[in-house]
């Protein structure tokens, strides 16, 4: 599995969960900023064991094509986030 992160437009970030073929399990709401959406994204780690975390590009970039799909470019992070570094946000689970 893995959670991909990613920016809207309006600066606010969000997640997906995707199974290992890319389907889409579920998809999180908009957060107003990047730690509150990976405090939520850690909370559900730990009911679920490990994922890896895939944050994509900043919208505002332009995202040259990486292959035949034309993929942004993303950096994949493996493991359990650092819930010291991200701090809390105060949202309950989900």
């Amino acid at each position: 599995m893995k959670f991909l992160i990613a920016a809207a437009d309006t600066g606010t970030y969000g997640f997906t969960l995707l199974d290992d073929e890319g389907q889409v399990i579920a998809t999180g709401r908009q957060y107003p900023d990047k730690a509150a959406a990976l405090a939520v994204v850690a909370d559900m780690m730990r009911e679920i064991g490990s994922a890896e975390i895939e944050e994509r590009a900043e919208p505002a970039e332009p995202a040259a094509p990486t292959g035949q799909g034309g993929t942004p470019p993303s950096r994949t992070v493996r493991g359990e986030p650092d819930l010291a570094r991200i701090g809390r946000s105060g949202i309950p689970p989900v």
